[in-house]
């Protein structure tokens, strides 16, 4: 099997985009996640401070289990997001080439 250049290219693309959307997904929402962990330490457990700190302990000790718990689909996104579209962006270039040669043999 011979690879032209555009096949060389798209390997090389499909392998950069592996490579580095999953850690980027998984960076970009795991921040996003800290935020919401800080504002909701902001907003449901800050006020509960000032009456009694172990009810504050423990609602901080909920929200920490509850940032946890969001690990394991923060990384399903990174893989989700670092494979799925590979093959659909293959799936669009062969669809775009037919359709090009497809025209082009209409005017010949």
């Amino acid at each position: 099997m011979k690879l032209n250049g555009w096949k060389r290219i798209g390997i090389i693309a499909s392998v950069v985009w592996m490579v580095g959307a999953g850690p980027y997904t998984l960076w970009i929402v795991g921040k996003a996640n800290d935020r919401q962990f800080e504002e909701s330490d902001r907003v449901e457990c800050l006020p509960i401070l000032g009456s009694n700190r172990t009810i504050y302990e423990h609602c901080v000790a909920n929200l920490s289990n509850y940032r946890l718990s969001q690990i394991p689909y923060e990384r399903l996104d990174a893989v989700l997001m670092a494979i799925v579209p590979v093959p659909f962006a293959w799936g669009l270039a062969y669809l775009v080439l037919f359709l090009v040669r497809w025209v082009k043999r209409g005017f010949v």
